[in-house]
């Protein structure tokens, strides 16, 4: 579909400004980092109000009235802070070697998830948009895991280009899914290969199952659950939790013990709860660290 010439350059202009703060960025030193995400959060909490609105929502349907407003306020503003701690922590790890990048994670349970990928089994790996999850898995490539995942590339081309460029540059891929399709028989192909998928199901799905989260029901996607009947792959949880400073702490769980009987949609509903409740643990757990806040989780 042809675009029009003002959307042109508004993603021009976008990519302009992103590429000028992100290098920026990087050759500041990263004592300031925290400084600066501080400022700009504070910010965008108040040139953004049709954001901080909709993460109002989300709070409101997620916690209802067992939080007071002015919890919500500061949580709202905790929110902004932090997400832009880690969009400027990524420009730190685009400067530094993966050997020393690692050097900032703990890892939790790390040898279980890799001995089961030595066996060259596929396998998939859940998670969400909680922590700087960019950094989650960059870690488990770094860390020497045959891994990739699914993601829709941002709506700015340029933008676009210019992020995955960045990432490969590291040694990082992931799949588009912008063609579905295209985009799960890429998947199929890797899992066939032996590969760890890691899928990040928090976000609203327009098709799939009817789960609980924060006592609501909400629409999610069924993928993890598929491949890994499909293709007889173990199921594990991974999750960040940012630490202080610079450093963070990666959780891996399982494998999951996971429903499988004759009736494979129920199965399906089944184990994706048990995932949702997972996600849920560590939202509540840090719920200034979950990126989902910003998209219309609850409909």
């Amino acid at each position: 579909m042809r675009r029009k010439k003002t959307e042109v350059l508004a993603d021009i202009a976008g990519y302009v400004v992103f590429y000028g703060i992100f290098n920026i960025l990087r050759i500041s030193p990263c004592v300031i980092y925290p400084i600066i995400a501080k400022i700009a959060g504070g910010f965008l909490y108040i040139l953004a109000p049709s954001l901080r609105k909709k993460i109002r929502r989300n709070i409101d349907a997620a916690y209802e009235n067992n939080i007071s407003l002015k919890q919500k306020k500061i949580l709202i503003k905790k929110i902004f802070e932090k997400q832009m701690f880690f969009f400027i922590e990524w420009a730190l790890w685009t400067k530094i070697s993966p050997e020393k990048a690692l050097n900032f994670i703990e890892f939790r349970n790390l040898d279980v998830l890799k001995k089961f990928s030595l066996s060259k089994k596929p396998i998939i790996a859940v998670s969400a948009h909680t922590g700087n999850f960019a950094l989650m898995l960059a870690s488990l490539i770094y860390a020497g895991l045959p891994l990739t995942w699914i993601a829709r590339d941002a709506n700015n081309q340029y933008l676009a280009r210019f992020m995955n460029r960045t990432r490969r540059k590291k040694g990082i891929y992931c799949i588009n899914k912008e063609n579905l399709t295209q985009a799960i028989a890429a998947s199929s192909n890797w899992l066939k290969e032996g590969n760890t998928l890691c899928l990040l199901i928090d976000q609203h799905s327009g098709k799939g199952t009817e789960v609980k989260f924060f006592g609501k029901n909400v629409q999610a996607p069924t993928g993890p659950a598929v491949f890994a009947r499909k293709f007889d792959a173990p199921v594990f949880g991974v999750f960040i939790r940012h630490k202080k400073r610079f450093r963070h702490v990666i959780f891996v769980e399982g494998p999951y013990d996971l429903r499988k009987t004759e009736k494979p949609e129920d199965d399906y509903q089944k184990n994706i709860q048990f995932f949702y409740n997972r996600i849920e643990h560590y939202v509540r757990e840090n719920p200034e660290e979950w990126f989902t806040w910003l998209h219309r989780r609850f409909r």
